[in-house]
């Protein structure tokens, strides 16, 4: 594995530590199809919740969620459609966070932003 894949491991592996600590019940990771890719998959209450994981060691190229773009977010959108329909989850409310980690020496920054998508 890579520095930028391991670099992307460690920071998702922090952020469902973060998340069953805030009460989210994590029911999948790292699910792939076609369309793309799902971080996390958890639920909150009665709340599929689907959270795109940023991790970064530094800012020199600014914020982890800037990298979010538009197209990205479009295959956030049609993976979870696709998630849901083959899981028969339409009855769920659903919501898209995304959770920026800042590595550091010292450990990781942790920030969720919630309905970010």
């Amino acid at each position: 594995m890579n520095g930028r894949k391991q670099i992307g491991a460690k920071g998702e592996a922090a952020a469902a530590k973060y998340l069953a600590g805030q009460g989210y019940r994590i029911i999948d990771k790292n699910f792939k199809c076609r369309i793309g890719e799902l971080d996390i998959i958890a639920m909150e209450g009665q709340t599929l919740v689907i959270i795109e994981v940023k991790t970064r060691s530094n800012l020199s190229y600014g914020l982890p969620c800037e990298s979010i773009t538009t197209e990205k977010k479009r295959h956030i959108l049609r993976t979870l459609q696709y998630y849901v329909m083959i899981h028969r989850l339409e009855e769920l409310d659903l919501r898209i966070d995304v959770i920026e980690i800042l590595s550091r020496e010292d450990g990781f920054y942790v920030h969720h932003i919630k309905d970010a998508i």
